[in-house]
This record gives C-alpha cells, structure tokens and sequence, in this order.
C-alpha cells in the first residue's frame, strides 16, 4: 500500500470512528481542502478559505469536541487550503 492510499485510508478510519458531527466536520474540511487546490484562480479560494476562518471563530465549540483524529484531520486540511490560496497570490 503506497503512502496516499495509507493516508487516505486512515483518515476515513478516523472520521468514521469519530462519529457524530466530528466525522462530518473532518470530512467538510477536506473536501474544502480538496476544492480550494483545485482551483486555478484566488477568487476560487476565498469561499473555502472563508469557512476555514468562520469555523474557527464562530464554531470553536464544534471544532473542541472533536477527536483528536478527527482535529488532526481539520487542522491538516485548514493548512493545506492555506498553503494551496497562497500559490495562487
């Protein structure tokens, strides 16, 4: 098994053992992940970056009761979305 087919296979582990909302909550944050480097512009960016920032100031409660797999996944996707907006500056 090569190393993507790992990572993507324990992080669908840990959002479903994760359960309730914190599951769907990692799994939102990779897709926009996923969604904002799939863009070629920075206007694309701004929308998925925007949720990134909304969650973590207006839903720090969600964002505290997930698992720690499940944080690590969310705090993995925010960095990648940042990283994939600022190739686009």
């Amino acid at each position: 098994m090569n190393i993507k087919a790992l990572f993507v296979a324990t992080a669908f582990l840990a959002a479903s053992c994760g359960g309730g909302s914190g599951g769907s909550l990692a799994e939102e944050a990779e897709q926009h992940a996923d969604a904002t480097c799939g863009c070629s512009d920075f206007d694309c960016t701004k929308d998925h970056v925007a949720w990134f920032n909304r969650m973590s100031i207006t839903e720090e409660d969600q964002l505290d009761e997930l698992s720690d797999a499940d944080r690590a996944v969310y705090e993995a996707s925010s960095l990648r979305a940042g990283d994939c907006q600022n190739d686009l500056r």
